[in-house]
C-alpha cells in the first residue's frame, strides 16, 4: 500500500496539486478576500496534495477483498483517471484549447501510463520517486503563500497624534468613476445624485485626483498605506507593514473593514466571531467548493469547462476572487452597502479618537441594486466583460448608473447620522475610491496597458472628497493628487508626529508642486497622469451619448431613439404581424411586487423576440408596464429570426402589487405597433 500511495501521490500531484497550486500561489489575494485563517490556508495546502492520494489508496486497500485480479483491475483504473487529468491539464498548459485534442492527449496519457505500469518495473519505480513532486509543490506553495500563513501584527508605531478631538471616517467605493456622478458642465449631477452633491456643498472636492492602480488588490493598499503597489505579492501585511491601521493602532481606536485586502492586524480590528475563529466549516467547505471550480475551468475542455460556474472577471484575472461577489447571492445584495453602515455606528459609538476605514464593493459588478435599494435579476449578457454590441455595453452600464445611485444613498445616510450624533464637525469624512471602470464595446472594464486613453481616464479617474473638521463650505480643487496623498492628508490633519515615510504627500494645506503621477497597471505597466479635470468631461459627454445623464434615476430606462416616450402611456390599435411570439424569464416577478428594502423587482427583464419577418434598421421595441413605456429592446433593431435580449425598466413603476407587462414595436418614423403578452 506504501508503493502505490506513492505512485497515487505523484501523479495526483502532476494531475491535480500542481495546477491547483500553482494558480492560487501566484493569486494570494483569493486567501484574503476568503478571509482564511492560517489553519484554514494550511489545510487548504494539504488538502489538495494528499486527499486524492489518500482516497485512492482507501480505495485501492478495499478492493482487496474482492481478489488480486478485481484489486489490479482497480488500481490500474485509478491510475488511468490520474492520467487522464495529467493528460487534459497537459493539453491546456501547452494551449491545445479545442475538446478533439484535449481528449486525444487526455485518454493517450490514460492508456499508455497503466500499461507502461503494469508491463515495466521500472516505471513503476520511476512512479514513486515521482512522488517527491508532492514536497517540492507543497514547499513552492508554502514560500508563495508565507504572508498568509505567517501572520504577524505589524511594526510598532512611533506616531504622536496632535489633535485628538479629530476622528477619521475614511469610506472607499470600489469600481467608481468619475464621469458616472456628473452633468455636462462637470458639476455633480445633483437631481440624480443628492448625496454627493450635498457632501460636496460641505468638503473639499479633488476632482483631479486619480487612482494608483486598476485593480483592487493593489489600488486599496497604495490608499491604506501610501505605498506605490508592488506587482508581486498580495494585499496583505507583511507586505505593507506601515499602513493606517499600524500607524494609529495603541494611539487611537482603529476600525477597518477589508472585504478583499488584509492590512490590519487582527489584535487591531477586531472582527466577527467567524472572521477571528481558526477554523470555520462552512467557510472552508465554500472554499473547497471553489477550488474545485477554478480547477475545472484551468483544466477541463471546453466541452465540459461550460458546465462548470465562471471564476472570470476579478483582480489579476483570477477569477476565485469572484466569490466574495457571489456571496451577495446568500446574504443579500445589500451586504456591501450595509458594510458602510456598520462601520459608521462602530465609529459613531465610539466616544474616543478614532480612526475608521471602511472598503465596500459597492457600486462593483454584480449590478443588482436599484435606486430604491430593491434587488434586480441579473442578465446572461452582462458581465464583468464588455461586448462587442453597443446594445450590450449600454445595457450593462444601464445597471451599473442604478447601482451608483446605491451608493449616493450610502452618502446621505453616512451624513445624516453623523450629523444627528453631532460627529460631523469633528469628523475627517474621506470618501473616494480604488478605481474606476470602463464601459466601451470590446474594450476590457478594468484593464489596460495605457494605449486607450478614453479608458486610461475611465479606469483612473475616481470621486474624492475630504471633509476635514469644521469645514462648513464646498471646495472644488485641481490639485493634482493621487491616492497615495490620502494618508499623509490625514495625518497632517490630526496634528500626528512620526518617523514614517509615506509615497505621497499632504494636500491639506496646501497643493504639492511640480508633481509626477505615475500609476501603474496590475499587469506590470505605468503612465504619468499629467492631463486635468478636462479628461474626464471628454469621458461625461461620452457616456451621456450611451445614457442621457439628465433627469431623475428613473429616467436611466430611456434610451435610444424611444427614449422621450418612456414613462408615458402607450396604446396602439394595430397588431404587430412581425413578431410571433415573445417571451420574458421573470414573468412570474410581475406579481406581488413589494417597495421593501431587499426585495426582489423586475427592474431588469430578459427573454427572446422570434420574428416572423426581418424588422427595419432602427426599430426598437418597448416594454410597457400596466400601459406605461417602461423600457426600450435595442437588439430588435434590423434583426431577424429569435433575438435573445435584455431591457432596464423604470423601477418606480413597479409599485407594490401585481403587474402586466406588454411589448410594443416602435419603427423608425416613430410607428407603434401592439405585440401584446409575453407567452
Amino acid at each position: 500500500m506504501r508503493r502505490h500511495f506513492l505512485t497515487y501521490l505523484a501523479l495526483s500531484t502532476m494531475a491535480i496539486a500542481q495546477p491547483i497550486l500553482d494558480l492560487y500561489g501566484k493569486n494570494p489575494t483569493v486567501f484574503s478576500a476568503a478571509k482564511l485563517s492560517s489553519l484554514e490556508v494550511a489545510l487548504f495546502v494539504l488538502v489538495i496534495v494528499l486527499v486524492p492520494a489518500v482516497l485512492a489508496t482507501g480505495l485501492d486497500r478495499a478492493t482487496r477483498i474482492l481478489g488480486p485480479k478485481v484489486n489490479e483491475a482497480t488500481r490500474l483504473w485509478i491510475i488511468a483517471g490520474f492520467s487522464f487529468l495529467l493528460g487534459i491539464a497537459v493539453a491546456r498548459w501547452i494551449s491545445v484549447d479545442g475538446n478533439i485534442g484535449a481528449f486525444s492527449l487526455g485518454f493517450a496519457f490514460a492508456v499508455i501510463l497503466p500499461i507502461a505500469y503494469d508491463k515495466r518495473k521500472a516505471i513503476r519505480e520511476w512512479s514513486r520517486w515521482l512522488s517527491v513532486l508532492a514536497v517540492a509543490v507543497t514547499v513552492s506553495a508554502v514560500l508563495q503563500l508565507q504572508p498568509i500563513l505567517f501572520q504577524s501584527d505589524g511594526p510598532t508605531s512611533d506616531a504622536v497624534i496632535g489633535n485628538k478631538d479629530i476622528s477619521v471616517l475614511q469610506i472607499v467605493f470600489d469600481e467608481f468613476p468619475l464621469y458616472s456622478l456628473l452633468s455636462d458642465d462637470g458639476t455633480i449631477n445633483a437631481e440624480r445624485y443628492p448625496g454627493f452633491a450635498a457632501l460636496a456643498q460641505e468638503s473639499t472636492w479633488y476632482r483631479n485626483n486619480v487612482a494608483e492602480s486598476n485593480f483592487t488588490h493593489q489600488a486599496v493598499p497604495a490608499i491604506l498605506a501610501s505605498a506605490v503597489p508592488q506587482q508581486e505579492g498580495g494585499p496583505f501585511l507583511t507586505q505593507y507593514p506601515k499602513n493606517i491601521f499600524t500607524l494609529f493602532a495603541g494611539k487611537a481606536s482603529v476600525g477597518g473593514i477589508e472585504p478583499v485586502t488584509s492590512l490590519c492586524p487582527k489584535r487591531v480590528c477586531v472582527k466577527s466571531d467567524e472572521a477571528n475563529a481558526l477554523f470555520e466549516l462552512s467557510r472552508f467547505k465554500n472554499f473547497m467548493r471553489d477550488a474545485g471550480y477554478v480547477y475545472g475551468q484551468r483544466v477541463l475542455p471546453p466541452v465540459l469547462r461550460k458546465y462548470v460556474p465562471s471564476i472570470e472577471g476579478t483582480w489579476g484575472g483570477f477569477g476565485a476572487v469572484a466569490n466574495k461577489f457571489k456571496e451577495q447571492f446568500d446574504v443579500g445584495a445589500l451586504s456591501q452597502v450595509d458594510a458602510i453602515g456598520r462601520g459608521t455606528q462602530d465609529f459613531i459609538n465610539d466616544s474616543k479618537s478614532r480612526v475608521q476605514v471602511v472598503h465596500a464593493l459597492v457600486p462593483h459588478a454584480p449590478w443588482r441594486i436599484t435606486p430604491d435599494n430593491r434587488v434586480a435579476p441579473l442578465s446572461p449578457s452582462i458581465s464583468t466583460s464588455n461586448p462587442e454590441s453597443e446594445d450590450g455595453v449600454r445595457d450593462t452600464y444601464q445597471t451599473f448608473l442604478y447601482q451608483v445611485a446605491a451608493a449616493d444613498n450610502v452618502i446621505v445616510d453616512v451624513m445624516a447620522r453623523l450629523k444627528k450624533t453631532g460627529k460631523w464637525d469633528s469628523t475627517m469624512l474621506v470618501v473616494t475610491a480604488d478605481h474606476g471602470i470602463s464601459f466601451v464595446p470590446t474594450l476590457p472594464q478594468r484593464h489596460t496597458d495605457f494605449t486607450e486613453k478614453e479608458t486610461i481616464s475611465d479606469i483612473y479617474r475616481i470621486p474624492t472628497f475630504i471633509k476635514y473638521p469644521q469645514q462648513t463650505t464646498g471646495v472644488v480643487s485641481d490639485c493634482a493628487m493621487s491616492n497615495l496623498d490620502l494618508l499623509p492628508t490625514i495625518v497632517e490633519t490630526t496634528g500626528t508626529k512620526t518617523s514614517w515615510e509615506f509615497g505621497g504627500k499632504s494636500v491639506a494645506q496646501s497643493c504639492p508642486t511640480n508633481r509626477v503621477r505615475q500609476v501603474v497597471s496590475a499587469t506590470g505597466e505605468t503612465s504619468v497622469m499629467s492631463g486635468g479635470f478636462e479628461e474626464v468631461l471628454e469621458r461625461v459627454a461620452y457616456y451621456s451619448d450611451v445614457v442621457s445623464n439628465k433627469g431623475p434615476n428613473r429616467r436611466v430606462a430611456a434610451i435610444g431613439s424611444s427614449a422621450s416616450v418612456i414613462g408615458e402611456p402607450i396604446t396602439s390599435d394595430v397588431k404587430n404581424s412581425e413578431v410571433s411570439v415573445w417571451t420574458v424569464n421573470q414573468k412570474k416577478s410581475f406579481k406581488n411586487v413589494t417597495n421593501q428594502r431587499g426585495s426582489r423587482v423586475p427592474s431588469l427583464i430578459t427573454g427572446t423576440v422570434r420574428l416572423s419577418t426581418p424588422v427595419e434598421v432602427g426599430t426598437e421595441g418597448i416594454v410597457a408596464i400596466n400601459g406605461v413605456a417602461a423600457g426600450v429592446i435595442g437588439e430588435l433593431s434590423g434583426a431577424r429570426d429569435v433575438v435573445p435580449y435584455t431591457a432596464i425598466l423604470d423601477y418606480t413603476l413597479l409599485t407594490p402589487g401585481d403587474h402586466s407587462v406588454e411589448l410594443f414595436l416602435r419603427s423608425p418614423d416613430g410607428a407603434v405597433t401592439k405585440v401584446g403578452l409575453p407567452r
